[in-house]
């Protein structure tokens, strides 16, 4: 019977972790513009995310991939591309959100406490809250459709990926 309740649960804890994985689209909070898309994917028994492409200014179509970063994160450690930054790390499932790890704001360098969870009245929206204590920011992320992604991000292999943590 404990072998078993052991089991149940790993299993809703992984179907749960697997809900998240995928391709999210994020929108600025200012223009309302579409901004990035983000992979969300596992890693080491976490959940971390990863810019794999940037629109451009108007948000109508993905000016920029892994394939041909351009843009600079100018603000955060070694100014590294923006396309390909890993922004969530060390996020763990705990009964209905993810939380304890950290996200980064490309723009301004900043690291924040971070929590995900599913919106409760849609399942194609995340809500994703960058923090320090109480105080925070939370930002709707939209499910974004696999089959529209550009053609060098449609076969990505996130197994391989280790995330670059900053300090």
């Amino acid at each position: 019977m404990k072998t078993a309740l052991i089991t149940l649960l790993l299993l809703c804890v992984s179907i749960s972790a697997a809900q998240f994985e995928g391709f999210y689209k994020t929108i600025d909070d200012k223009t309302g513009n579409a901004k990035s898309i983000i992979r969300l994917y596992e890693c080491g028994g976490a959940l971390c995310g990863r810019i794999v492409a940037l629109y451009d200014e108007k948000g109508t179509k993905i000016e920029e991939t892994l394939s041909a970063p351009s843009r600079i994160a100018d603000k955060v450690e070694g100014s590294p591309k923006m396309a390909g930054l890993d922004i969530i790390w060390n996020m763990k499932w705990d009964k209905s959100e993810y939380s304890g790890g950290k996200i980064l704001d490309p723009k301004s360098g900043s690291i924040y406490s971070c929590v995900i969870w599913q919106d409760k009245d849609n399942a194609n929206l995340l809500r994703v809250r960058g923090k320090i204590g109480p105080i925070g920011r939370t930002q709707v992320w939209h499910v974004f459709d696999a089959n529209n992604l550009p053609a060098d991000l449609k076969n990505l292999d996130v197994s391989k990926w280790t995330p670059k943590i900053l300090k």
